[in-house]
């Protein structure tokens, strides 16, 4: 081998291990920078290419690679985990803002708040015709009519939010996808780009953290992104979401393609976006409606006791609440109509038609055109004749119906925004079941205020108390958001040890690569020695030949 080959094997060890220390400090400058994969430098010798030669040596060293440490598996583990961390942190605290909205342990409850309206009437009971109780009652009843329309549009303000926060994340997707899709190009175009394919990982895990999604690698190193098997990006190109809402007020996904908009509602089955549809669409409705059904049935037991009294001025027959529902009577008569609902369905708020012919009673529902078929049961009290009709947990129960009665009904949707109190005259709180004006009536009695407070342990909400039933809803929120903390502190746990699993491999040690920064260093320095020597040596033959 010539002399020269000394400075070239010296040349090929300082230019290797200065791409050493490059890459070492590279991985200590982002030590700290989220989803950075540490690098490791591979070294290959340089054969002298000679053959058949004894003792031979080599050219020196090269640097074959540099290679992320990486495990795709645990990396894809790490993302499962986060997404779902994700879903059940978005729903824990939807879940305590349900709560503070049906908080049942301050002093101002709303259980507090329906108890001190049936004690009013227990008031009233003991003096009827005081106009102090009279006033009482007015106002407790207000108070509960304002605070169950507060909660009520507690309920509609925090779906109007998750609606706007859905908004937000659908544009940080489409910007995500956006960049996944910029850096695809770049890593075709640039294999050895490992800083671009720690980034676009980055931007998959928070893709993943919104909404579940599936993605591979084509043979070009390109993610292709599959939300549900339909693509988000996929050889270059990218398919934008987009939210609306339906018909039923109901958040829409679509994805933007070129055959047009699909759907992608149902295809969103994990992350952020996944807890937003099931509190919004699902969790908070579900509430809404039970609320509903405690102003309804409420409304319906009081109004139809307070119907049968009598006021301080002698007036019967009125509602001590304002109806919340809609009647349009067509033909015939009834002395007295009821409603009770004893479950929330898909048919609840539909329009309903009914029709007695005397003997026959027939029910349509003119909202999906259908014909329904109640259960009915009559009975007589005197001289009154009733008849209870009962389908999709509906009952009406009417007081001598007409042989040609046709009417129809339905029950306001958001009932409890229409929650409040018809009487505004004190004189007509029909605290009394004789009429007080009548010629041959003594003191006012009061029976009627005493059957209204009875209601309080009446199964008139469903087939349960009033504030059983109130109770019921908070304990079921209460129950929903422990849950929900408990998944939650069990994802986070598991986050955490995949995070951890991740950095024994891909995360950089300081100390390691303090090592690895003096190795390398006197590897460089060894090298330029060697160069030294050949230099020196090279003088030496040249002062030999003068």
């Amino acid at each position: 081998m010539a002399l020269t080959a000394l400075f070239d094997i010296g040349k090929t060890g300082v230019l290797t291990y200065q791409k050493a220390l490059e890459v070492v400090s590279h991985n200590i400058a982002n030590a700290a920078t989220e989803g950075y994969t540490r690098q490791d430098v591979i070294f290959e010798n340089m054969p002298s290419g000679v053959i058949s030669a004894q003792g031979v040596s080599g050219r020196g060293v090269k640097l074959s690679d540099i290679r992320r440490m990486y495990d795709s598996f645990i990396d894809l583990q790490l993302k499962t985990e986060s997404s779902r961390s994700a879903y059940w942190d978005v729903l824990q605290n939807g879940m305590l803002r349900l709560e503070n909205i049906f908080n049942d342990a301050s002093d101002v409850a709303l259980s507090n708040v329906i108890n001190d309206f049936f004690n009013a009437w227990q008031e009233l009971s003991q003096n009827p015709q005081g106009t102090t109780e009279r006033s009482l009652l007015l106002d407790k009843a207000n108070y509960l009519a304002q605070r169950m329309n507060v909660s009520y549009k507690s309920l509609i303000d925090e779906r109007y939010e998750i609606y706007q926060d859905s908004q937000n994340l659908v544009n940080q997707v489409n910007q995500y996808l956006d960049q996944i899709n910029e850096l695809n190009e770049k890593i075709a175009a640039s294999p050895g780009s490992l800083d671009a394919k720690d980034q676009r990982d980055n931007l998959v895990k928070q893709l993943n953290d919104i909404v579940q999604i599936t993605y591979f690698e084509d043979n070009a190193g390109r993610y292709s992104i599959l939300l549900g098997g339909m693509p988000l990006v996929d050889g270059g190109k990218v398919y934008h979401m987009s939210v609306g809402l339906d018909s039923n007020q109901n958040m829409r996904f679509t994805v933007e393609t070129a055959s047009g908009s699909i759907d992608a509602t149902q295809l969103i089955q994990g992350g952020k976006l996944k807890a937003e549809i099931d509190l919004r669409d699902n969790v908070i409705p579900e509430y809404m409606n039970k609320l509903n059904m405690f102003v309804f049935d409420l409304t319906e037991a009081v109004n139809a006791q307070h119907r049968l009294g009598y006021g301080l001025d002698g007036s019967t027959g009125n509602n001590f609440f304002k109806p919340v529902y809609d009647l349009n009577l067509t033909a015939g008569s009834y002395n007295d109509i009821t409603f009770k609902i004893n479950s929330m369905n898909t048919n609840t708020y539909d329009e309903y038609r009914i029709q007695f012919d005397g003997t026959n009673w027939t029910v349509t529902d003119n909202t999906t055109s259908s014909s329904v078929t109640p259960t009915v049961t009559s009975w007589t009290e005197g001289t009154d004749t009733y008849y209870k009709l009962s389908f999709n947990d509906i009952e009406i129960t009417l007081k001598n119906p007409s042989n040609n009665l046709d009417f129809t009904f339905q029950i306001k949707p958001n009932t409890s925004f229409y929650f409040g109190v018809a009487i505004t005259d004190t004189n007509k709180i029909a605290a009394a079941k004789s009429d007080p004006t009548g010629s041959t009536s003594g003191p006012m009695d009061n029976e009627n205020a005493r059957a209204v407070y009875g209601l309080l342990d009446g199964q008139i909400i469903g087939n349960a108390k009033p504030i059983d039933f109130y109770r019921s809803i908070v304990s079921e929120i209460g129950v929903y958001s422990s849950s929900a903390q408990t998944q939650k502190n069990f994802q986070d746990a598991l986050v955490q040890e995949m995070q951890k699993r991740r950095q024994d491999i891909s995360g950089v040690s300081l100390d390691e690569e303090a090592v690895n920064l003096v190795k390398y260093q006197k590897m460089y320095e060894a090298s330029a020695r060697v160069i030294r020597v050949a230099d020196e040596i090279l003088s030496t033959l040249f002062d030999m030949v003068r």
